[in-house]
């Protein structure tokens, strides 16, 4: 999917691979392969914090959608941001981005799971 995302959700956007993964998960919850005690979601604000944003509230693809094309997380103005169309090339590095991200949280879950002590 990382490679070619439009094969998989119709369209090279961010927007559609987040309703993709949104897709999934929903299923997974229908199904009870994961429980709503699973919906608290560190990666929401593991962005904020990584871009520079106070607050998750605007979700992660919209930060880094955002990000993509050129605005800063300081004071933004989020009705700029959606009055703004979003070119192709933008697009495209918000996907590349957030695959880094992803990767880079990855990582760091991983690193803390190592060195959270285990309770038994």
């Amino acid at each position: 999917m990382e490679r070619r995302p439009a094969m998989w959700v119709g369209e090279n956007t961010l927007k559609a691979i987040h309703l993709y993964i949104s897709g999934y998960y929903h299923a997974l919850l229908d199904e009870g392969v994961v429980t709503a005690a699973h919906t608290d979601e560190p990666f929401f604000d593991w962005v904020a914090d990584k871009l520079g944003y106070f607050e998750s509230t605007a979700g992660w693809v919209n930060m880094i959608v955002a990000e993509s094309m050129g605005f800063e997380s300081k004071n933004i103005s989020w009705e700029e941001v959606f009055e703004t169309p979003t070119t192709k090339e933008q697009h495209s590095i918000s996907i590349n981005r957030f695959y880094e991200l992803l990767e880079e949280f990855k990582k760091e879950m991983e690193e803390q799971s190592i060195t959270k002590p285990k309770l038994h």
